[in-house]
């Protein structure tokens, strides 16, 4: 673990020296974070700040959690001393200069606010997009930590991270590494019902390393490119669609309430399940499915298919849907690399507007006649 602790010696992680912005002469009337994140879409989390340290809140760490605080101490300030719900809170001395990922989600908000280096551990590798990440992991400086589903507590604790970053689940190896001296935040991001409240986590990355104005410039401008293409997309007729398919015998269907129903209803998307207002996908049957919606003229789909032959290979029934016979069969899964990590599930948490500049180019292709595609592809025959 980096050196750099506070005067009392209590904090967790980072580095010294003035690359790190350490405080070289504590003043407790100083306010050492000047450039304050401000939340506007995200609801799983939320920052406050004192002078030399700030509290990061995650509401829901993982489903069904009680929220859990997080004291960020400004490297080369004392350890506050606090009581009530945070005496017991961890206390992570930021910025931080190493940091376990444990979901791929991460890894763009590292590489957008210019601190890749910071990266030096990922659950498993094999799942990683980004190219300058796995080129980290080939060389090794990061390594992988869990790489068959199970957390390797006695080598973590040896490597003694600045903070492990959970992917929004419980590990019983957590309270472990807590004990440790090894920070667990937790990264809840998909708990989020918007895709701008996913976006926004990059704040919290920020928070732990320091890059606040970084992360301000970064969601502002994703937030602005979303909106205007939402808005481009509600000026044009509504576009029926088939959504999802069947998998173990149900056909899993996007409610208008749903994470990726938000993304369907600002593209222009039109299904008939688009006013249920839950927040889970959508149980069905595929006799449901067929009666009211084979006649969408476009499919889009997140699977392994490369193909409309390996959608009737999985299932034959498929061939009565119109979108077979218009060829508008999409697939969230162009930006896989070949050990079958999805940048979808990577890149795309950060990126938001790239996702809907997708769907409404397949929507709406006059809105967005030249469009390059990120993440969808139309599938061949």
């Amino acid at each position: 673990m980096s050196g750099c602790s506070s005067a009392t010696g209590s904090s967790i992680g980072a580095d010294t020296g003035a690359d790190a912005g350490c405080i070289t002469d504590f003043d407790a009337t100083v306010d050492y974070f000047p450039a304050k994140s401000e939340i506007t879409d995200a609801e799983n989390f939320s920052l406050t700040y004192e002078n030399s340290y700030q509290i990061l809140t995650v509401d829901e760490p993982f489903s069904g959690a009680e929220p859990e605080s997080y004291v960020l101490v400004k490297c080369g300030a004392p350890a506050p001393e606090l009581s009530g719900e945070l005496a017991d809170a961890q206390q992570i001395t930021v910025p931080i200069t190493s940091l376990y990922s444990a979901s791929t989600t991460h890894l763009p908000l590292v590489t957008e606010l210019g601190v890749l280096d910071t990266l030096t551990g990922v659950s498993n590798g094999s799942f990683v997009s980004d190219a300058a990440a796995r080129d980290r992991i080939a060389s090794g400086d990061v390594v992988e930590y869990a790489a068959g589903g199970t957390v390797d507590t006695e080598a973590v604790v040896l490597a003694a991270p600045d903070v492990l970053m959970t992917g929004g689940s419980d590990d019983p190896a957590y309270t472990q590494l807590r004990e440790s001296g090894i920070g667990v935040v937790a990264n809840a991001e998909w708990l989020e019902a918007t895709p701008l409240g996913r976006a926004e986590w990059i704040k919290v990355m920020a928070a732990l390393t320091g890059t606040e104005e970084r992360a301000a410039e970064v969601y502002g401008d994703i937030r602005t490119r979303y909106l205007d293409v939402a808005e481009t997309a509600a000026a044009a007729d509504p576009a029926p669609v088939l959504l999802g398919g069947m998998s173990q015998g149900t056909w899993y269907m996007s409610s208008g309430g749903s994470f990726m129903g938000k993304f369907f209803g600002d593209a222009g998307a039109q299904w008939p399940w688009d006013d249920v207002t839950t927040t889970g996908s959508l149980p069905l049957d595929f006799e449901s499915v067929i009666a009211q919606a084979s006649d969408a003229p476009t499919w889009l789909v997140v699977n392994s298919w490369t193909s409309i032959a390996d959608a009737l290979a999985d299932d034959e029934r498929y061939g009565s849907l119109a979108a077979i016979g218009t060829g508008e069969v999409w697939n969230a899964n162009k930006a896989t690399n070949e050990t079958g990590g999805n940048d979808f599930y990577e890149r795309g948490v950060l990126r938001p507007d790239l996702i809907l500049s997708d769907l409404v180019a397949i929507l709406h292709p006059e809105i967005l006649p030249d469009h390059e595609f990120t993440f969808y592809r139309q599938l061949p025959a």
